[in-house]
């Protein structure tokens, strides 16, 4: 089947699906025109949906695996397909029978998706199903679902993934248990996870409530990148045969998604960049708040005349009654949902940060009680609590009324007075120091900060439990105590005076750390908790330099005794060091937390470690949080020393990466890295 002719089967398809069933059949008649093969092959289509619902808004890989099979029969438990083994059927779908599996090789469990063999009868349409398989397949991020394998077995072509045990978004709408802080941390990874997929060069074009689902952890997952879209990156050295990732393009002209949740240029057909991810972003944001869609109609006609005309209602009513931290919400969404692609968020980091501001005031309102609306405020209370303090406006507007015409008489009398001492008082400035902040509010700044951190580690940041962060806001706490510190004693400088010693070396650091490809924060803030940027100075057990490398460490990495001190030499065998350590352990952001360790502990002593804990939990996360969460199982120099490494670099990165908030009085040192690369 051509792309042409699968265009008209399609068009016709959603033109029979907006009548009622009685009206199709005569209206295929006469819109095939005689072309009987058209007719048996749409007639086909609109069967298997009045079967399955939501067939054409379902994509090739729509949810966690795929199956393809020449049977449409339901598999027996017991049954293997390649190395799987049948545990039972859990779902069906216009596309086919979803099952419960076991991988013996790992002793785990996965899930597997089986299509109807006349749906994949086609060349074209199996060719466009496994590029769609591999676009999924390359992603890998805490908040995308995971593919294990594509692979054939006879005339079986399967795809495993994950096992997601949770419920999807839609089913999370419905049962009208949603908190604000419930919105807003599903908003978060789902913006996080769309972050790894733009940067890896992917569109999703199908968020909606059915593909992303929350596991029971709190942890989100999106599922079905089966209508993904590369975006071209053209290098010269990336030709067909080394790409990782099959390119799939889709014509202008052709719309693919599904109606309610596509953007604006989706239903054009217009060629889409992450703008349209963030779109539907907005939507399933708006719904999860409102419970329904902002662009809803009785057909599918309807709906698109809705969504290109017309704005969507307010979520809490009219602008001047809605409260601050609700009006804020609405904002984001608005700017999510602009018609125009050029003015929303133009990155999915971008929205994030905007909701994380959000959670954060939302949070500190939380511990002072002081309003009425929180992070555990209902959902379904919100509409409430908006028209409560509609009722209390007008009240409001008639004792503000009395109130301006005491005012108006008191300022002129105060105006002179005002003029008069503007020269003797100092301006009052806004509580935004972390000293200044209450300690619910520095925990959330903490909280939001150390995701900032970790994504700027790499993929897949780990969300922290309560005992985590508050170890790292210790730290914090610490080096926030030191801001005014007259003392000359390693632990105890002035604050400003140790991140004033950073930007001279940066530069260096981050283009060693930068050629052995290597996060630039680690870059930065290893050397702050190694040495404070002192570049000669040498611990108790002759430990020296920037990086602290003890003069065995150093000569196996090509530096002598003699030039520990020079930052040209060590900078390089610091990054050589790190990314050794990053080849054994892994290069995303939870890996990189074992890095970390490994610089400190030592290699042998962080695999020992990971041995330790597998002997007693062998599906336990990979990273260091974890072995602090089970330090009590591990050695005393891990208990007593180790543990609290990782949390002093992300205290320190913490520091230097707000610098206003400490009153470092200077840019973020991570900026001292982008000046240079900027300039190189």
């Amino acid at each position: 089947m051509t792309p042409e002719r699968w265009q008209r089967v399609e068009e016709v398809l959603q033109s029979a699906l907006d009548r009622p069933r009685a009206d199709r059949a005569a209206f295929l008649n006469e819109a095939c025109a005689g072309d009987d093969e058209l007719e048996r092959e749409t007639n086909s289509l609109v069967e298997a949906y009045d079967e399955a619902r939501d067939f054409f808004e379902e994509s090739a890989i729509a949810q966690d695996a795929l199956v393809i099979i020449n049977s449409d029969a339901q598999m027996h438990p017991g049954r293997e397909i390649g190395p799987y083994q049948i545990i039972k059927h859990i779902g069906s779908g216009g596309m086919g029978e979803v099952y419960l599996a076991r991988d013996p090789r790992l002793d785990r469990l996965v899930a597997l998706k089986v299509i109807r063999a006349w749906l994949v009868s086609d060349d074209a349409l199996l060719r466009r199903f496994q590029a769609e398989a591999r676009v999924a397949s390359a992603l890998n991020h805490a908040n995308i679902l995971t593919v294990y394998e594509i692979g054939q077995d006879g005339e079986i072509f399967f795809i495993a993934t994950e096992y997601i045990d949770g419920l999807t978004i839609r089913e999370r709408i419905r049962a009208a248990d949603l908190t604000l802080k419930d919105v807003l941390e599903i908003a978060g990874q789902l913006l996080s996870g769309l972050e790894a997929a733009h940067a890896a060069g992917i569109i999703h074009r199908d968020i909606k409530p059915e593909n992303v689902i929350q596991r029971h952890d709190g942890v989100v997952k999106i599922l079905d990148f089966g209508i993904a879209k590369l975006l071209e990156k053209p290098s010269p050295e990336t030709t067909s045969t080394t790409s990782p990732i099959i390119r799939t393009e889709t014509g202008v002209g052709v719309m693919l998604g599904t109606i309610g949740y596509m953007s604006p240029e989706q239903v054009r057909g217009l060629p889409v960049d992450e703008r349209t991810d963030i779109w539907s972003c907005g939507v399933v944001l708006y719904e999860m708040l409102a419970t329904q869609r902002p662009f809803d109609g009785k057909t599918n006609a309807d709906t698109l005349v809705t969504m290109l005309e017309r704005e969507p209602e307010p979520l809490f009513g009219t602008r001047a009654q809605t409260p601050a931290e609700l009006r804020q919400i609405q904002l984001v969404i608005d700017k999510a949902l602009c018609k125009e692609p050029a003015e929303r968020y133009q990155t999915a980091a971008e929205m994030r940060t905007s909701l994380e501001k959000i959670k954060t005031e939302l949070e500190a309102n939380k511990q002072t009680g002081a309003v009425a609306i929180s992070t555990q405020t209902k959902v379904k209370e919100l509409r409430s609590l908006a028209a409560q303090t509609s009722t209390s406006g007008f009240r409001r507007a008639i004792v503000m009324t009395m109130a301006a015409l005491l005012i108006t008489v008191m300022f002129a009398a105060a105006f002179v007075y005002r003029r008069y001492r503007a020269s003797t008082i100092p301006p009052v400035v806004a509580p935004r120091s972390y000293l200044q902040m209450s300690e619910a509010e520095r925990l959330a700044f903490v909280e939001a900060q150390e995701q900032r951190i970790s994504n700027m580690m790499g993929d897949r940041p780990v969300k922290l439990n309560n005992e985590a962060l508050r170890v790292i806001k210790a730290r914090v706490d610490r080096y926030a105590a030191r801001r005014n510190s007259t003392s000359l004693k390693p632990d105890e400088e002035n604050l400003r005076d140790v991140y004033a010693r950073a930007p001279e070396y940066v530069p260096v650091i981050a283009r060693a750390f930068a050629a052995r490809k290597i996060p630039i924060v680690v870059a930065v803030y290893l050397p702050m908790i190694e040495s404070a940027y002192r570049p000669c100075y040498e611990n108790e057990i002759g430990a020296k330099g920037l990086f602290q490398f003890l003069p065995g460490t150093a000569q196996r990495y090509g530096v002598s005794r003699a030039e520990m001190c020079d930052v040209n030499k060590m900078a390089p065998a610091a990054a050589h060091y790190i990314a050794d350590r990053m080849a054994e352990l892994g290069d995303d952001a939870q890996s990189m937390t074992l890095v970390l360790l490994s610089y400190n502990r030592g290699e042998n002593s962080v695999r020992d470690s990971l041995r330790q804990l597998r002997e007693t939990d062998a599906n336990y996360e990979r990273n260091f949080w974890t072995l602090f969460a089970n330090r009590s199982k591990l050695d005393q120099t891990f208990q007593k020393e180790s543990a609290w490494y990782v949390p002093q670099f992300f205290a320190a990165a913490i520091v230097g990466e707000n610098p206003d908030a400490f009153d470092l009085q200077m840019p973020a040192l991570s900026s001292f890295a982008r000046d240079m690369s900027e300039k190189r």
